[in-house]
């Protein structure tokens, strides 16, 4: 049996939903799959550059693909898939996941996992999620409310309210439109003024863990979604999720996450990465024993599924809507950086409880500053 390498990041969604789905594939390909893990921090840090030629497939953020691409560490599934295959997955993915991955002209991951900032809550301490932001604002006066902001995390939050206040990020001529940005930063502000201390060097997985381990709060917001809390004795609490809060309603402009599968430009066996990638974008592993094991999936189908959502009170269907909805970032070389960057500015901005001209200006400085191209 033929084996290859692989790097995924480390968590139940992220590793075990591929090593559940490990026999289906040696029986669907003849291969197996030896997968590693790094940290989530280093998934949404670290450039592939430092690690590429010791795997055959990578487990990649979209905003990655650019640079990752450009070092020459990932090849497109245009020169392996053929365009009826491709076309086929993008209109099997969930929202705008597939085409994510889309840069140059060229398809350079499959988007197997997806995901976007929603909400959480504990079904038994409140009887339903917020919807509109201002009944976020008042669970938060009364103690109940979570909210992630380390600068990463503060990065997306700023990113969804500003598409939520109706100017996303590069929709204009500029990085940010200013008065936008204000608006959005002085909301962020209120919003930090009534979440715990903790909040601020929080990422949406420790968030799910306070929630679902102890009962001192009950709903959190702008948190990537976890369907893995959503299932029964996966932690002490159960979790519910729905959809990102919104001003009027509709939950559009969260932040997509997710993440696809690559093949590594330094693999001496393309063509079956290839075939191991296809096979867990499928129908029958997605929906089968990725899911099983814990995995996010990004095939429309299985989110459709209801068994899925037996599985996992309702996750898929209660989130799908912002999904498809969603705010994707721009595949711009030198983003990640540039994420960084703007994140502890963002951050630095929440913990002070003030911003100035001078903020705004360094944020918009920050796009001629990293970004290559």
């Amino acid at each position: 049996m033929t084996k290859l390498r692989g790097m995924t990041w480390d968590h139940p969604r992220g590793l075990e939903s591929l090593t559940a789905a490990d026999r289906a594939i040696e029986q669907m390909t003849g291969i197996s799959i030896d997968w590693q893990a790094r940290s989530l921090l280093d998934f949404g840090d670290q450039p592939l550059i430092e690690f590429y030629e010791d795997f055959d497939l990578i487990i990649l953020d979209h905003p990655h693909v650019p640079d990752a691409v450009v070092a020459q560490t990932i090849i497109p599934f245009d020169e392996l898939l053929t365009a009826e295959e491709l076309s086929k997955l993008s209109k099997s993915s969930v929202g705008p996941s597939h085409d994510s991955y889309i840069y140059r002209g060229k398809q350079w991951a499959l988007a197997i996992d997806a995901a976007a900032q929603v909400s959480a809550y504990r079904p038994d301490l409140i009887e339903a999620p917020p919807k509109l932001w201002d009944e976020v604002l008042s669970l938060g006066r009364e103690g109940k409310l979570l909210w992630p902001y380390k600068p990463v995390d503060a990065f997306c939050s700023f990113a969804t309210l500003m598409s939520q206040f109706g100017s996303p990020l590069c929709s204009a001529n500029s990085f940010i439109d200013q008065q936008t940005a204000a608006e959005t930063l002085d909301f962020m502000i209120e919003l930090s003024q009534i979440v715990p201390s903790f909040c601020s060097t929080s990422n949406p997985i420790e968030i799910a863990e306070r929630l679902a381990e102890g009962s001192d709060y009950a709903v959190g917001v702008c948190m990537f979604g976890y369907s893995n809390y959503s299932r029964k004795n996966f932690r002490k609490n159960l979790l519910k999720y729905y959809q990102v809060p919104s001003f009027d309603g509709r939950a559009r402009g969260s932040i997509l996450g997710g993440a696809g599968i690559g093949i590594s430009s330094a693999s001496k066996n393309p063509e079956l990465a290839a075939r191991v990638a296809m096979a867990l974008c499928s129908e029958e592993i997605q929906s089968g024993d990725y899911l099983i094991g814990g995995g996010q999936p990004g095939d429309i189908s299985a989110w459709k599924n209801s068994r899925a959502n037996t599985l996992t009170a309702d996750f898929f269907t209660n989130t799908l809507s912002t999904l498809e909805g969603a705010w994707v970032r721009p595949r711009i070389l030198g983003w990640p950086e540039l994420q960084f960057n703007v994140g502890n500015i963002v951050a630095k901005i929440l913990q002070e409880r003030v911003f100035t001209a001078r903020e705004l200006q360094d944020i918009e400085a920050s796009y001629e500053k990293f970004i290559k191209e």
